[in-house]
């Protein structure tokens, strides 16, 4: 199996991070950005640049599209709903989905609509910060992803060639679901944090009242994970943090922030939103995180 066309859904922070690479490895006419008429026409407004670079994607809405190698999508959580719908036309019977959404609960959603379809994944070590449609990232990250169940089979190897074709860090692993959960927490501590106490990833290394909730929160991860089977080992959340905090831009700032700056719906609901309902499942308090949801809330609230 090779994968030799393929597909982008969403165009925001990370759709930019990893499709201007696809957009540049591409043979014409082998990788598209799925959209509608009127994003289309936004998208074509304004120039899209990545670090620079200017980007020049082609579009295909979802009523045109023909079956593709490989989808990645990467559009919020908020839209995952219309984007299963918008892909289908894209779907063929080999067709690889790669979701690089934030959480833990898209690739079920996906799955449940394309069974067979989906390796499980999750987007990691990136600090990518966009206003409008201009990207930059110090650290461009990489794309862990698996099956779900571990097996290391063609389609995981072939998505792995393509991946590093592109230059895009690509990471197979057998241990997916321990990958993802691991991510969850970051994204539970740095988003978090971040939108509800506005700090770049300056103020996020700053020790003080919002690190200490964000460890916090992060911890509660740690726990729910092992509660549902998955081995995230006690302090999982300190060995990231300082292996990967200091190489981060300063002035830079986790996607929540930059939702909440530009007055856009959050991913609360796959944050504290999930903890909190996993938390009630196995009868653990989560206050870190009943504290960050009631807090960004709030804020959305107030748009």
């Amino acid at each position: 199996m090779e994968i030799r066309t393929s597909a982008l859904i969403g165009l925001g922070a990370l759709g930019i991070l990893f499709g201007a690479p696809m957009e540049a490895h591409a043979a014409p006419g082998s990788f598209t950005v799925i959209a509608g008429e009127d994003r289309i026409c936004r998208y074509s407004q304004q120039l899209t640049l990545f670090n620079g670079r200017e980007c020049h994607f082609d579009y295909t809405t979802p009523e045109e599209g023909r079956p593709v190698d490989l989808i990645l999508v990467a559009v919020k959580a908020t839209a995952l709903d219309s984007a299963v719908e918008d892909i289908r036309r894209f779907v063929g019977p080999d067709t690889v989905i790669l979701s690089v959404l934030n959480g833990i609960t898209s690739e079920e959603t996906l799955n449940a609509a394309y069974p067979g379809h989906v390796l499980w994944s999750v987007a990691i070590g990136m600090d990518a910060t966009r206003t409008g449609r201009t990207l930059v990232c110090k650290c461009p990250g990489k794309i862990q992803f698996g099956e779900r169940d571990g097996r290391m089979t063609e389609r995981v190897a072939a998505v792995d060639r393509y991946l590093t074709a592109c230059g895009i860090g690509s990471e197979p692993c057998d241990d997916i679901l321990t990958k993802q959960w691991a991510k969850l927490m970051i994204n539970v501590g740095l988003n978090q944090t971040a939108a509800a106490f506005d700090l770049t990833y300056e103020g996020l290394r700053t020790p003080g009242p919002a690190q200490d909730k964000m460890r916090q929160a992060m911890q509660e991860v740690i726990q729910l994970a092992n509660l549902e089977g998955v081995p995230l080992p006690p302090d999982c959340d300190s060995k990231w943090l300082d292996a990967n905090m200091p190489g981060f831009n300063a002035d830079g700032m986790p996607s929540m922030r930059q939702d909440v700056l530009a007055r856009r719906p959050t991913e609360v609901e796959e944050f504290a939103g999930v903890i909190r309902r996993l938390g009630r499942k196995h009868g653990m308090p989560t206050p870190a995180n009943d504290f960050f949801y009631d807090a960004i809330r709030r804020i959305e609230a107030n748009y």
